[in-house]
């Protein structure tokens, strides 16, 4: 097996690494067999390192590609799909059912940041509405633990990652002969068993190669019992001080489960019954997605909501849709709680609310996710002292607390136990979806703890499959 940046000179099929690579973001995997070619994923890149990778030209000619299969929803994975139509892609796209739902108003919104950006910075749009809707018209569904042919070389079988709604795993059949399979597993992002809303992740056991992610892949969470503790004394501690709870959120899964878990220490009345505001137009939407597709909720969360339990809407809970509504938030009295977007504070309406109260030492920040690196999310958890946010210099005294474990991602042990069950058939496992660090430590971790044989592949690089 060949891994290198150059072209490689042989009828094997090939994955092309076009992102995700000791990144966490810019998803994409090109696979190739004869002249056929796919994609795994089109994301954008989204961190300050890297995006301006979103505005040079594809390594690859989009018009030659026949399909993209998608992991799941998240921008980082989907954020480029309109600008490869732009670019002369007029293949099929296919992800589950709930993920073409969430794919469409994740995309819209990005959009609509995207043309605020081109516009504030002075250059192109990446693309248009057009583009966006015309992706949207070629997208087609298929359900878990079904195989769906795409043509006479390639096949896949989507399984649950449990990640967000709707996420998958995909199992990669590709027909190098009429004699021979070749199976790539890729993980896309697997989620957090602690999620008290999905199901855990399928286990897999047969694959040749996997490609798996590593966003936490050289650290724990925290148990899933201190996790509500940690969200019960962060509150308790907040109401107390009089102070205000800011939480950062991503829209998509982040949020709902905090509701969930919300609902459950206002209803068993371990916090006080305190406004709580949901201060994101795109999570309340996103929210409506869950409750079309209840079905692949946790079977104990679809059996509550089939019981009449609505977790969605509890004693003190104000969803603040227009912008008129959430500028009402700054009339109500603390202490209160601002569940908003974006969640690693990079834009929305979060950014309001922290420059407000950031200065306020009575107040405070709770992280619960992913802080991309470069982020402002990120600087503040490493203890910046003082920001910048639109263009205000803002002094912060307020508390900032992380709870990791409330991360839809896997934790390093949560990955090795998922990966360690296909150790016996797999050829090689490459990591990738991870800071260079993280997918470091859980390739060496792979190695040593499940004889896996696991590399970390850089951006460009070639991989040919025996």
């Amino acid at each position: 097996m060949n891994s290198k940046k150059s072209p490689i000179a042989s009828s094997n099929p090939k994955i092309h690494f076009f992102g995700g690579t000791k990144e966490v973001d810019g998803v994409c995997y090109l696979v190739e067999c004869g002249d056929e070619k796919i994609l795994i994923d089109c994301g954008l890149h989204q961190s300050s390192e890297s995006s301006h990778l979103n505005y040079e030209p594809f390594s690859f000619n989009p018009s030659e590609i026949s399909a993209v299969i998608i992991t799941h929803g998240h921008i980082d994975h989907t954020g480029r799909l309109p600008l490869l139509y732009k670019n002369g892609f007029r293949g099929q796209v296919y992800s589950t059912p709930p993920t073409r739902d969430v794919s469409d108003l994740l995309l819209l919104d990005a959009q609509h940041l995207l043309m605020e950006e081109a516009e504030r910075e002075k250059k192109n749009v990446l693309y248009s509405l057009e583009d966006l809707q015309k992706v949207m018209n070629d997208w087609k569904v298929a359900e878990y633990h079904t195989e769906t042919r795409i043509s006479s070389k390639f096949s896949f079988v989507f399984y649950n990652a449990g990640h967000i709604l709707g996420s998958a795993i995909v199992m990669l059949k590709i027909r190098k002969s009429p004699q021979k399979e070749i199976r790539v597993v890729f993980s896309g992002d697997l989620g957090n068993p602690q999620n008290m809303l999905l199901p855990e992740a399928d286990v897999l056991t047969e694959g040749d190669y996997c490609l798996i992610e590593s966003t936490y892949g050289d650290r724990l969470h925290e148990k899933p019992d201190k996790r509500k503790d940690m969200l019960e004394d962060a509150i308790e501690e907040t109401v107390r001080n009089g102070g205000v709870a800011m939480i950062p959120a991503f829209a998509m899964e982040r949020t709902q489960e905090l509701m969930f878990e919300l609902d459950e220490l206002v209803s068993y009345h371990r916090i006080p019954q305190i406004p709580v505001f949901i201060d994101s137009p795109l999570a309340i939407r996103l929210t409506g997605v869950y409750e079309k597709y209840l079905t692949y909720l946790r079977l104990e969360a679809f059996k509550m909501v089939e019981s009449g339990t609505d977790f969605f809407n509890f004693p003190g809970l104000n969803f603040t849709l227009t912008t008129e509504e959430s500028k009402t938030i700054n009339n109500v009295p603390a202490p209160k709680i601002i569940v908003a977007g974006a969640g690693s504070s990079q834009g929305g309406r979060i950014l309001h609310h922290e420059k407000r109260y950031l200065p306020d030492p009575n107040s405070t920040l709770l992280i619960v996710g992913y802080q991309m690196a470069g982020s402002l999310g990120r600087r503040l958890l490493e203890g910046e002292k003082l920001v910048k946010i639109h263009g205000e210099r803002v002094q912060v005294k307020a508390q900032i607390r992380q709870i990791s474990a409330y991360s839809a991602h896997a934790d390093q042990g949560m990955l090795l136990s998922w990966i360690k069950p296909m150790r016996f058939n797999l050829k090689k496992a490459f990591v990738v979806q991870g800071e260079e660090q993280s997918s470091n430590v859980l390739a060496q971790k792979m190695r040593d703890l499940c004889t896996i044989a696991a590399e970390v592949p850089n951006y460009q690089d070639v991989v040919e499959l025996e």
